[in-house]
């Protein structure tokens, strides 16, 4: 009995004991009768004994037979233990749970973050901001939130919110370089562009005065957006930024949002984590909470 056996022989095997029947086994496990007989045979020949006594009316067992349907049966016990146990974990909000995010995203989000903290005292959160592409299947977390669409695509992703996008800049740029009154006019000014921008290809062509397009060219790329903010603000340039990144300083005076004539296709918020299905009710809860916070203050 210390050999390696088939765990799921095992388990047929008790499943065929309790029908006391072959043909009633194959009905309530939907399988063939021929597969049964195969794998209980299987196991017997593994076992060097005769385990089931095939009777014409029911099956009985012989003593080997006897003491292994005893270890069977803790042996399922155990199994249904465990998958108790796994489902409770799924559902109860406890435990812990990891998260990836951008740097910058944990300021719009660490009100509702320690909210939902404090409602679920059980539940440690480990969060980690970054600046790279995290991929969830390679690294220790349970959800990566994203901007833009994730680089990795073989995960299940779930749309958490569509931000809308304007251009800002600062009364001192303004003073200093005069107003904009449309999208082509910025091909006389200075832009702040982040390089997720660029890679996907946000802004359209511009027109010049004799009819032909020019692409933007930036005045500098970053790759962080708070650096954009930073530098619009020192009177650098342009920039085009979430509205919600930008309520407070146009509230006090520091950026003005510019109405040109086009609209900006808005910044995703995505998340990445690796198991629709079986997704824990935590984690499920939690970008809930996010997605209402995003669209509220949006």
């Amino acid at each position: 009995m210390t050999r390696r056996l088939d765990l799921n022989a095992l388990l047929l095997f008790y499943e065929t004991v309790n029908a006391r029947s072959i043909n009633k086994a194959a009905l309530k496990l939907g399988m063939p009768k021929s597969t049964i007989s195969r794998k209980l045979t299987a196991l017997e020949q593994e076992l060097g004994s005769t385990l089931l006594k095939r009777g014409q009316r029911a099956l009985g067992l012989t003593e080997i037979g006897h003491a292994l349907y005893l270890r069977c049966e803790s042996i399922a016990q155990e199994l249904e233990n465990a998958d108790l146990h796994t489902t409770k974990m799924q559902e109860e909000m406890s435990g812990v749970l990891r998260i990836s995010m951008p740097v910058f995203f944990v300021s719009w989000i660490s009100r509702p973050l320690a909210d939902f903290a404090k409602e679920f005292p059980g539940l440690r959160l480990e969060v980690e901001a970054q600046n790279r592409v995290v991929d969830v299947a390679e690294e220790p977390f349970d959800v990566a939130i994203h901007f833009g669409l994730p680089a990795e695509t073989h995960n299940p992703m779930r749309r958490l919110a569509e931000l809308p996008r304007s251009f800002y800049a600062s009364p001192g740029y303004l003073a200093l370089r005069g107003p904009l009154a449309g999208l082509d006019d910025l091909v006389n000014h200075d832009v702040i562009l982040h390089q997720y921008q660029q890679r996907d290809r946000v802004f359209p062509d511009m027109h010049l005065p004799d009819g032909t397009t020019v692409a933007l060219t930036p005045r500098v790329v970053v790759n962080h957006a708070v650096l954009v903010q930073e530098l619009v603000l020192q009177d650098l340039g342009l920039g085009l930024m979430p509205d919600i990144m930008c309520k407070q300083d146009v509230a006090a005076g520091r950026l003005i949002r510019l109405p040109l004539d086009w609209t900006s296709p808005p910044l995703l918020i995505s998340a990445t984590y690796l198991e629709r299905r079986y997704a824990p009710r935590k984690m499920r809860a939690l970008l809930d909470r996010i997605t209402e916070h995003l669209k509220t203050q949006a």
